[in-house]
C-alpha cells in the first residue's frame, strides 16, 4: 500500500472521529436512539474510503489493461454493500436511516478538512 494513501486515510480517519465524537455527543443528549447508527454510517463510510484506496491502487499499479474493471466491479460491489446495510436498517425503523446517512455522509466534511490541510501544507 502507498504510503500517501496511508498518511491520508489516517488523517481522514482522525478527522472522522473528531466529527464524529461532536455528533455523536450531541446526539446522545438529544435524540440517543440514533447515535448507534450515525456511527455505524461513519463506520461503513470509513471502510469503504479503505477498500476504495486499495482497489484504486491495485488497479493503477497492473501492468494489465483488465485491471480497469476491478474499479468498476469494486465500485458497484461497495455501493450494494452500503445500500443493503441502510435497506436492512430502513426495515427496523424508517428514521433510522436518516441518521445512517448523516453518518456515512458526514464524512464528506472530514474530506473537506483534509483538503484544506492538505493545501495549506503545500
Amino acid at each position: 500500500m502507498n504510503s500517501d494513501f496511508k498518511i491520508m486515510f489516517k488523517k481522514i480517519a482522525l478527522y472522522d472521529f473528531i466529527i464524529s465524537l461532536i455528533f455523536a455527543t450531541v446526539m446522545y443528549f438529544t435524540v440517543r436512539s440514533y447515535t448507534l447508527f450515525f456511527i455505524l454510517g461513519v463506520i461503513i463510510s470509513l471502510i469503504n474510503l479503505y477498500v476504495n484506496g486499495i482497489t484504486v491502487e491495485y488497479s493503477l499499479n497492473g501492468k494489465n489493461e483488465k485491471n480497469t474493471g476491478i474499479i468498476v466491479i469494486g465500485s458497484f460491489i461497495r455501493v450494494i454493500l452500503v445500500s443493503v446495510i441502510g435497506f436492512m436498517i430502513g426495515r427496523h425503523n424508517m428514521f433510522n436511516i436518516i441518521a445512517y446517512i448523516f453518518g456515512y455522509s458526514s464524512q464528506f466534511i472530514s474530506l473537506v478538512f483534509y483538503g484544506i490541510n492538505n493545501k495549506n501544507t503545500q
